[in-house]
């Protein structure tokens, strides 16, 4: 209880990345809750979708000011996530912390390395909007990442962003936009079905994290357009390299 008040300062600097890149807090949060906080996995998956929920949704009311969100987009890939989000709740009971930490570990290596591999510009070329039926062809991928969405409480935008831009030719800022609308839908649903099958949350470090997240979900998407892509990008990739380093050998 008296360590919690850590959570509040990581919460503004986790909200604010996250927010400014268009990844989901959970890709952070996980690990912060196993590796300090030292929380059983249920309780991490549901305590991180909790506050991921005030967070995205701080930052996805910013975005709709900004009439950034492509709104047609975003809830099209909320209804083809919400039985994958299900499932993945379901598996979330039937794995221990050792293979949750295995999981969580092989994830974010992947995360970075698609960080690596990857080209996205922040730039402002391409489409503000998408039609559906262009999007149509991808909705595998939003099946697959819904489930380690709804076990590991884990984003989709990772997987997302690097199709909005290659595929869909939709323009950086509006993609950011919607995966983050996207996100804050996904742990309403994720929170729902976690809570409703008797999950719990540390509530203190809910109370503790919520206000710091709210902060930083504002400053992220003013920072967007001013952002050093590379700068932030080779952190992040080396940030994201070391966790996911100990938590495979955490595992073990």
């Amino acid at each position: 209880m008296t360590e919690n008040w850590i959570a509040f300062p990581t919460g503004i600097l986790i909200a604010s990345v996250v927010s400014s890149i268009g990844l989901g807090g959970g890709i952070l949060w996980m690990p912060f809750f196993l590796i300090i906080l030292k929380l059983g996995p249920e309780v991490a998956v549901l305590t991180s979708l909790l506050i991921q929920t005030a967070g995205m949704g701080s930052g996805a009311v910013a975005f709709l000011r900004q009439k950034r969100v492509d709104i047609r987009l975003a809830f099209f890939m909320l209804l083809i996530a919400a039985p994958g989000i299900t499932a993945g709740a379901h598996l979330a009971k039937k794995i221990n912390a050792s293979q949750m930490e295995a999981i969580l570990g092989i994830l974010v290596m992947t995360t970075a390395f698609l960080f690596v591999s990857s080209n996205q510009k922040y730039d402002d070329m391409g489409e503000e909007r998408v039609r559906i039926r262009k999007a149509y062809p991808y909705s595998y991928v939003v099946m697959l990442a819904s489930v380690m969405s709804g076990m590991l409480s884990i984003s989709m935008s990772e997987w997302l962003i690097p199709i909005m831009r290659s595929k869909l030719s939709l323009r950086m800022s509006s993609a950011i936009a919607t995966c983050i609308f996207i996100t804050f839908g996904t742990c309403v649903i994720g929170s729902s079905v976690h809570l409703i099958t008797g999950g719990e949350a540390d509530l203190s470090i809910v109370l503790w994290a919520v206000p710091g997240v709210i902060i930083g979900g504002q400053i992220g998407p003013r920072i967007t357009t001013r952002i050093n892509e590379r700068l932030l990008k080779e952190v992040f990739i080396f940030l994201l390299t070391l966790v996911g380093i100990h938590l495979i050998y955490n595992s073990y």
